[in-house]
């Protein structure tokens, strides 16, 4: 019997070898594990946040703020005085920074008709403990709008969606500086203005959702982006995605999209994607799905309308 040709094993080795990769691609990288929170909720979740000892704050519609450990189960929680009601929050330092949009009544001419309108003029800031202490409230100018924050090395960033800006700010004691500002770059829409640290000193990831990009920014100026509409699993779908974006600890930008819920998982270049499964719808229409993650890694999801957090954590592949 002739032995097969160098080149058929060669061959055969490299169709396993392929065939290899194909099937390791095809396990998701995490799965939904269980949610929680939904009994607890005299309102809506609207912004998530994780602290260093993996407490999780959950920020809901009514200005409450829910505290819960990490296995799920709540650890406290409080309602501020801040008014307006905050829309977001960040956590740091042991402290929680509360945001608020000012409504200021402003006449406008709409089809020859005078019309008085609520617009946004401003933000509020309050700090508070854990316990729900204030500790101090901060002036922050030239923001129209708050709708999403973060501290990124030691500056607060600010998303103000009414301008379409992101602003840095320097603290001293109670009032805030502009340091410098990204503007005039995003198409937003539906309301939503999500970003996040990024994987590197001063660096922060930006879902530009009505341009269908991911992009990433290092002391304010664009140095990568990802992202093309489509229905293609690798694309952004719908009248605007990605609604909300993370990071895990290797560097790796997680991508949340609305109708439907996809949650996907890219390489920093945007190469590499992968699916979180076992999601169920979690939002209907145009809205945000905020997304913490703690430092095992896991996924932190906010549903609005299910009033619930949903937990995704890595999956075990089985052969």
């Amino acid at each position: 019997m002739k032995s097969p040709s160098p080149t058929i094993l060669c061959g055969g080795l490299i169709a396993m070898l392929s065939l290899s990769s194909s099937l390791l691609a095809e396990v998701p990288a995490y799965k939904m594990e269980k949610s929680f929170g939904k009994g607890d909720f005299k309102a809506p979740p609207v912004c998530v946040s994780m602290d260093a000892a993996d407490h999780l704050y959950v920020l809901l519609r009514d200005g409450t703020v829910a505290t819960f450990d990490a296995d799920g189960k709540i650890a406290g929680g409080f309602k501020p005085d801040i008014k307006p009601v905050p829309e977001t929050m960040a956590v740091a330092d042991g402290r929680i920074y509360l945001f608020s949009t000012v409504q200021t009544e402003q006449t406008r001419e709409i089809q020859g008709k005078k019309i008085k309108l609520m617009e946004p003029s401003g933000i509020k800031c309050a700090v508070y403990d854990p316990a729900g202490t204030k500790q101090a409230d901060l002036k922050l100018p030239e923001a129209m709008s708050a709708t999403d924050a973060h501290f990124i090395g030691k500056e607060l960033v600010i998303g103000d969606f009414g301008k379409s800006q992101i602003l840095f700010y320097q603290l001293t004691g109670n009032e805030g500086k502009v340091t410098r500002k990204i503007d005039k770059v995003f198409r937003l829409c539906c309301g939503i203005f999500d970003f996040c640290p990024g994987p590197d000193a001063h660096s922060m990831v930006v879902a530009n959702l009505g341009a269908f990009k991911v992009q990433t920014y290092v002391d304010g100026k664009k140095t990568t982006e990802f992202g093309a509409r489509g229905e293609k699993e690798v694309e952004f779908c719908g009248c605007c995605n990605p609604v909300n974006v993370s990071c895990l600890a290797d560097g790796s930008i997680i991508t949340v999209e609305k109708s439907p819920t996809r949650v996907k998982i890219y390489d920093k270049t945007g190469k590499t994607e992968k699916v979180v499964t076992g999601l169920d719808e979690l939002v209907s229409g145009c809205l945000k799905i905020p997304i913490a993650v703690d430092s095992k890694g896991a996924l932190y999801l906010a549903s609005s309308e299910k009033n619930c957090i949903v937990k995704c954590v890595p999956a075990t592949a089985t052969r």
